[in-house]
């Protein structure tokens, strides 16, 4: 069963898998032995706080009306057990189990977006949504691109 949720829950729920993400990637920093690991979390931390801003402006440059359209869609995972889940499989991963956990966050986000740009009508939220989605999915190709550097150090 599908639930109605605003576009403004949608942005909303993508700036907490951002700010948890940081959150996650703060606590393995504080349990992983692997300096290369250690290295990329430092990484990661900055470029979720990142995000977090970015999404965070386009939500505060998105028109209230655009914000308040409902869209009928449900998350394959709530973003606390979307983390949660992640902090368990890998409670003290090396460097490819945390470029792994950073690229499944991203995953995460980009089909949170394209999920729900198939289920809107309304041509300004899409737009909206468009957007977003171009900014998750070119941040996701940057951090494999880092990724793949700082795995060869």
């Amino acid at each position: 069963m599908k639930n109605f949720e605003t576009v403004a829950d949608l942005v909303n729920n993508a700036i907490a898998v951002h700010r948890e993400a940081a959150s996650l990637y703060r606590d393995l920093d504080q349990r992983s032995e692997d300096a290369r690991a250690r290295l990329v979390l430092e990484y990661l931390i900055k470029h979720e706080q990142q995000m977090e801003t970015g999404v965070k402006n386009r939500l505060r440059a998105g028109t209230p009306g655009m914000l308040a359209t409902y869209i009928q869609y449900t998350f394959e995972d709530a973003p606390n057990a979307f983390m949660a889940a992640l902090a368990k499989e890998f409670p003290k991963p090396n460097a490819d189990q945390v470029c792994e956990i950073a690229l499944r966050v991203d995953g995460y986000l980009v089909d949170l977006f394209e999920g729900a740009r198939q289920e809107i009508d309304a041509a300004h939220a899409i737009e909206y949504l468009d957007d977003l989605l171009q900014l998750e999915s070119l941040e996701r190709r940057k951090l494999t691109q880092t990724l793949n550097s700082l795995h060869d150090i």
